[in-house]
């Protein structure tokens, strides 16, 4: 194989083998055992014509900075066994598996929410921040612990999964991700010769073979997030019955939403196209102003339910692993 190539399946290598952030280890598995995600419920009742409205827009800024001083993620080695609480009704649920992934003993855990009262809510939350411990100290990799708000609606009785679900192996678990990380650092990708590739790529594969069994112990699980009420989930749930989703990235992804067409987004987008003239893709920078009008609506008094916002934590899932 060409070197060009060989440093290029290493990078993809490294990058996989590392696994330390979210995008490494974020995976959905069709095979996997615990609960799969279940239909969104339906909210509570629509507003009827000539219910009193208020004009509201969805400020992903403002909602994320409502909740900075909320969502505190602990660091890998820390000792972590916090209480159950639940956030305006909304209890963090996980549930979780040890399942063999190609031969890897992996650990999956799968977020979710449900509802305390009677009835169906509405609000504003993370995916799900899922920490590991073991022995209660903190192994889970550092994904990072930015919140992204989405949408959701939990009923009592019944667990409304997020997308959130996460696995990670024993190479994977920050306590020893460091060192396989540090096997690709040694490369210099400018200079290094094929041999020099090929002798890294050995040690990474020996690594994940030694450590290929998660290390006995008593794994805890937990589910961290901020839920949010009040106007926010409100006009999240106007603008979602309009069928627009992913609202907290629309300032990226407008190009491919429902809102693609509007000529006050098209007026902001313009088409890429290849060598030979034809499209290849569609990049829309439209101001924040502009898009924070695009999403104003009348929405219903009614929707709104007051609440201050509120972390979430769920109960430890507990899985012993000999």
């Amino acid at each position: 194989m060409p070197k060009p190539l060989i440093i290029v399946a290493a990078v993809l290598v490294a990058c996989v083998s590392a696994a330390a952030g979210w995008f490494g280890v974020k995976a959905w598995r069709d095979s996997q055992t615990v609960a799969a995600p279940v239909t969104t419920p339906s909210p509570p009742p629509s507003a009827t014509p000539g219910d009193d409205t208020v004009s509201l827009t969805f400020d992903v800024g403002a909602i994320n900075f409502s909740v900075a001083d909320l969502h505190s993620v602990p660091q890998c080695g820390e000792t972590y066994a916090p209480e159950k609480h639940i956030a305006n009704e909304i209890e963090a649920r996980v549930d979780g598996a040890v399942m063999l992934d190609d031969g890897l003993e992996t650990l999956e855990a799968n977020p979710g929410f449900r509802v305390t009262g009677d009835e169906a809510r509405a609000f504003l939350a993370g995916e799900g921040t899922v920490v590991v411990t073991r022995d209660d100290v903190v192994v889970s990799p550092d994904w990072g612990a930015e919140f992204v708000p989405e949408y959701y609606v939990a009923e009592p009785n019944n667990t409304t999964y997020t997308e959130g679900k996460v696995s990670m192996n024993g190479a994977e678990l920050c306590d020893v991700a460091d060192d396989l990380s540090a096997i690709w650092d040694d490369i210099d990708w400018a200079t290094a010769t094929e041999a020099e590739i090929a002798v890294a790529q050995e040690k990474a594969t020996a690594f994940k073979e030694e450590h290929k069994d998660l290390p006995a112990g008593e794994y805890k699980i937990y589910m961290l997030s901020p839920v949010i009420l009040g106007e926010p989930a409100a006009i999240a749930r106007v603008l979602t019955e309009e069928g627009i989703s992913g609202l907290a990235t629309l300032q990226y992804t407008i190009a491919y939403s429902s809102l693609a067409e509007d000529p006050e987004v098209k007026q902001y987008c313009d088409t890429l196209t290849d060598a030979d003239g034809n499209p290849t893709e569609v990049q829309c920078d439209v101001p924040v102003n502009a898009l924070l009008e695009l999403l104003r609506r009348d929405v219903p008094v009614s929707y709104i339910v007051e609440g201050d916002p509120e972390e979430a934590i769920s109960d430890a899932y507990s899985l012993t692993v000999d």
